[in-house]
């Protein structure tokens, strides 16, 4: 089955990986990027569509023309979420400061703060993530949550590093 990717990117950031993937996927099947022109068109007479189009082609436009019928498939493919707390003792500042430290170590980028909660966007070779961190306060300790959430390999690449490093951060505080 031949399938039409419509990938709509923003930022030439985003081709590249496109590029990359593409590349990296080239060798599980046939995979041709389009450098051509590519319409969508739902019209009542696609004939005279296309008869229109190849009256501005010069040279043979039977050979420049191709026609496909597509229609959309819907993929609803859930992102992965994983949540990892952890419970220190009530030194807010220090915490903060760590976490700080952490988000910049893993690349994550500062997104904004929602009342108590930051969130953080990470870009990996395996994909991208976005990062929530809450910190509550209970008693004489602090709680930490992360919320991971993403597709593909990116989330457990980010969640392993998150978890080592505050494994070896709450070890220090000890």
């Amino acid at each position: 089955m031949t399938y039409l990717v419509v990938v709509d990117y923003e930022k030439d950031s985003e081709r590249k990986r496109i590029d990359y993937l593409i590349e990296r996927w080239s060798n599980r099947g046939s995979i041709e990027k389009i450098r051509k022109m590519a319409i969508i068109v739902d019209v009542d007479n696609i004939d005279d569509f296309i008869k229109d189009i190849m009256s501005r082609l010069e040279g043979n436009p039977e050979e420049k023309v191709k026609v496909y019928e597509i229609k959309e498939v819907k993929k609803t493919i859930p992102s992965k979420k994983i949540t990892l707390n952890y419970e220190v003792a009530d030194k807010k500042e220090v915490v903060e400061g760590f976490l700080k430290y952490l988000m910049a170590k893993i690349g994550a980028s500062y997104e904004c703060s929602i009342n108590d909660t930051k969130k953080y966007e990470a870009y990996t070779k395996k994909g991208s993530c976005s990062i929530s961190i809450k910190l509550k306060e209970k008693g004489n300790k602090l709680i930490i949550n992360f919320e991971i959430e993403g597709y593909g390999e990116s989330v457990d690449l980010i969640k392993n590093k998150i978890d080592n490093d505050m494994k070896l951060f709450i070890e220090g505080l000890l």
